[in-house]
């Protein structure tokens, strides 16, 4: 099985945290869709025989695309890759986008899961992260979601804000479990190079929330998860049983997977390639039907470090089976000779043959994955 990642790169306004690539020029959007239609039939042969199980959507904002441009999409998918019947389809989206016409549309097309890009449920937050949405549009986004017909809804929280504290931190899972959701991603708040926030923490115009209260409201984020009946299955991701996202699993797990658009990414167990982070230079290529991509062939080294960092965030951990049989028996030493000290210190499991962070070890998890890696060639 296979999946298939759709980026849209267009927003109606930038947000502050966000260094994915996009850009705000929208007059460049039917073209665009125009070029990524045309990306579907140049890749087709990318998956090979692989019948495509989960399509997502995301961006930039999916949600600014047409009714006419999304189905446009979803033809040429189609039409050039085999996909099974009943498939996860994920449509990223901004509350402020998703009315109830809006809603009745995307109902009608394949799309039956929706990742809402809600954050907080608090003005002031949204207003500092420069969300084009307000508290009450994300609720009634949710509700009218419902109401159209969708019952797989994730909702998108950011937590370790400035000037958050557990309390609001509480408020923000409390109003998102009263709306009856199945899957929540929560993720701390990072300073990435080139973005808004990075420079204000840079100029002390934002001051971050201090070590021990994004602590405080990690175990706030697990106890109340758990409290609602979802399983953690990978760090920053909670969901009802049967609600996981089929789609991010499969990266977790080194499923293949098509990017198409600009920015994204492929992956097909071997190499991984990369498009252009460029819109116009994207549509330029597309339009002479050359691919925009660069790539790398990834050795063994890099397939077993790629392997520690996908599967440690989840609840599956590391198959030490797998490892023997990709690699070799020197390679499941080197992994276990590297955990040791964190299996002493309660901050890994080993459980049937798999190596699995506990919740201790999830707060130094990029430690842990580092100290796991393999920097000597000479283990394969």
């Amino acid at each position: 099985m296979a999946g298939i990642y759709i980026h849209i790169p267009f927003c109606k306004q930038k947000c502050f945290y966000c260094d994915f690539y996009s850009t705000t020029l929208l007059k460049n959007k039917p073209v665009f869709v125009k070029a990524l239609n045309k990306e579907f039939y140049l890749q087709k042969d990318y998956l090979k025989n692989n019948c495509v199980e989960t399509i997502y959507f995301g961006g930039g904002t999916p949600s600014v695309l047409t009714y006419d441009e999304l189905m446009s999409i979803f033809n040429q998918i189609y039409n050039n890759f085999d996909v099974v019947d009943n498939p996860e389809i994920t449509f990223e989206a901004n509350p402020d986008d998703l009315t109830n016409d809006y809603l009745k549309e995307l109902k009608h097309s394949p799309v039956n899961r929706l990742s809402i890009g809600v954050q907080s449920f608090f003005d002031d937050d949204l207003k500092t992260m420069n969300r084009r949405h307000n508290a009450a549009e994300a609720e009634a986004a949710v509700k009218l979601s419902q109401d159209v017909g969708f019952h797989n809804i994730s909702l998108d929280l950011i937590y370790g804000l400035p000037k958050m504290n557990n309390q609001k931190w509480l408020h923000n899972l409390n109003t998102a479990f009263n709306l009856n959701i199945q899957h929540l991603s929560a993720y701390h708040l990072t300073y990435e190079p080139k973005t808004v926030f990075y420079n204000y923490l840079k100029n002390k115009i934002i001051i971050p929330v201090v070590e021990q209260e994004s602590i405080d409201e990690y175990r706030t984020l697990v106890n109340k998860t758990k409290q609602e009946g979802f399983i953690h299955y990978e760090i920053s991701n909670f969901g009802k049983k049967g609600f996981f996202s089929k789609h991010n699993s499969n990266y977790w797990r080194q499923e293949k997977y098509l990017g198409v658009g600009p920015s994204a990414h492929s992956f097909n167990n071997t190499s991984r390639q990369w498009n252009v982070k460029d819109t116009d230079k994207y549509i330029s290529f597309i339009e002479k039907e050359i691919l925009p991509y660069d790539s790398e062939i990834l050795d063994p080294e890099k397939q077993y470090n790629d392997y520690i960092i996908t599967s440690l965030r989840t609840m599956w951990g590391v198959d030490l089976d797998f490892l023997k049989e990709k690699f070799n028996e020197r390679v499941v030493s080197y992994c276990l000779k590297s955990a040791e000290q964190y299996i002493k210190t309660k901050n890994m499991n080993l459980t049937d043959n798999h190596l699995i962070l506990s919740e201790k070890g999830m707060l130094i998890a990029d430690k842990i994955i580092s100290d796991l890696f393999i920097i000597d060639e000479e283990v394969f």
